[in-house]
């Protein structure tokens, strides 16, 4: 056999040798490959339902909110209704002393021209 015949026959295997290691690596490759997709596909499962989920705690929040401006208009009318009360009171305060003044003012004139008790 030649030196060329020898070469060229290593040069075969070392091909042949090197084919087999790059169909192994690809093969290698392809499963993991495969090992992602799997788990891209899981977490974006995942995060479809986070997503979904969120959609339902925002429009919680939103009715709650809601709620809230509803009960916080309640309170400011339930506070001006109170104010209206004790507006009237305090004039009705005002009344009533008034009344008691007169009262106060016709005793004394009873009392001044009434005789005194014997």
């Amino acid at each position: 056999m030649s030196t060329y015949d020898e070469r060229l026959t290593a040069l075969e295997k070392d091909a042949a040798t090197m084919k087999r290691d790059i169909i192994y690596k690809l093969d290698d490759t392809n499963s993991a490959v495969t090992i992602i997709k799997g788990i891209v596909g899981s977490v974006s499962n995942d995060i479809r339902i986070v997503n979904i989920r969120l959609d339902g705690i925002d429009t919680r929040m939103a009715r709650l909110e809601a709620q809230g401006n509803e009960q916080g208009q309640d309170i400011k009318a339930i506070k001006h209704r109170l104010d209206d009360f004790d507006q009237r009171f305090t004039s009705l305060e005002g009344k009533i002393d008034g009344l008691e003044n007169r009262f106060d003012r016709l005793e004394k004139l009873l009392t001044d021209r009434l005789p005194p008790p014997q």
